[in-house]
């Protein structure tokens, strides 16, 4: 395996030991409330380090009332408290099939290096 699959891999692993958290890194398979881990970007810093960007879905119930509001910022407040890198978030809404669910695009950030 590669050194960005492995970072990949090692933030998945990560998000999914948070207690209250549903882990996907497959969207064929999300079921809402939910984390989808999206494919990252990344920086090469050296032919050996490597900063990844990752666009994480946080998936919510519902329609955006302040109930979904409320557990979608819980949620994302466990991620940070995790303190894996949360730079920032950004409402959105998330389709899946053809529900809307209320939902945040987070951005993490690591390095990774062999």
């Amino acid at each position: 395996m590669g050194v960005l699959l492995d970072g990949y891999d090692q933030l998945v692993d990560k998000l999914q030991t948070i207690t209250g958290l549903r882990v996907f890194d497959d969207p064929r398979n999300i079921n809402p409330p939910c984390v989808l881990v999206e494919a990252p970007t990344f920086v090469m810093q050296s032919n050996v380090i490597a900063e990844l960007q990752f666009n994480v879905k946080l998936i919510g119930l519902g329609p955006g009332n302040y109930t979904a509001l409320k557990n979608l910022l819980d949620q994302a407040d466990l991620i940070r408290a995790a303190k894996i890198g949360l730079k920032d978030g950004r409402p959105t809404v998330t389709t899946v099939g053809a529900q809307d669910f209320s939902s945040y695009d987070l951005t993490i950030s690591t390095k990774i290096a062999p």
